[in-house]
């Protein structure tokens, strides 16, 4: 825990914060390194792919299922990812949020099952990633914007046009 400092010229001490180091260096794109890591193997896969006003994390083309997946990383805002994991439903066939594995029990599984949205939980380490709940296939698909999202990742493009 950092101590209180005091300052002369105020003379008032401020509030002593603590400061979490097993989150300080955590960042959204260190989880996303981690997801690739884990799955560039066995998918083709794109970081920051634009669909219409957004970007997704994280989108994943598993070569034995070819079915669309997109993920959303946040460190701990669960409640933001899951808010963009439901507009991406229209556009992947299955969509996660990637929390940080020391806030992924935080999520509410009730919401994650009334959208059939998936949970991974994803470590600082390579390889650290679990899935704690699988995605359902969306229900809310556009075929035409997953089919563009498709052609887009295996040519190697991010941009929507």
């Amino acid at each position: 825990m950092q101590k209180a400092k005091h300052t002369q010229a105020s003379g008032y001490r401020k509030k002593a914060r603590r400061i979490d180091t097993m989150t300080k260096n955590i960042s959204e794109k260190r989880l996303v390194d981690v997801l690739v890591n884990n799955y560039s193997k066995s998918s083709t896969l794109m970081r920051e792919m634009r669909f219409y006003e957004k970007r997704i994390d994280l989108v994943v083309l598993p070569k034995m299922t070819g079915e669309t997946i997109a993920i959303e990383a946040k460190v701990k805002n669960w409640g933001k990812a899951i808010g963009q994991a439901i507009v991406n439903l229209a556009a992947a066939e299955k969509s996660y949020i990637a929390i940080f594995s020391k806030y992924a029990d935080n999520v509410p599984t009730s919401v994650l099952l009334q959208h059939g949205i998936g949970l991974i939980s994803v470590g600082s380490s390579w390889g650290d990633v679990n899935i704690l709940h699988e995605a359902k296939k969306s229900p809310f698909l556009n075929t035409m914007a997953n089919n563009h999202l498709k052609a887009r990742l295996i040519a190697g493009r991010s941009d929507w046009r």
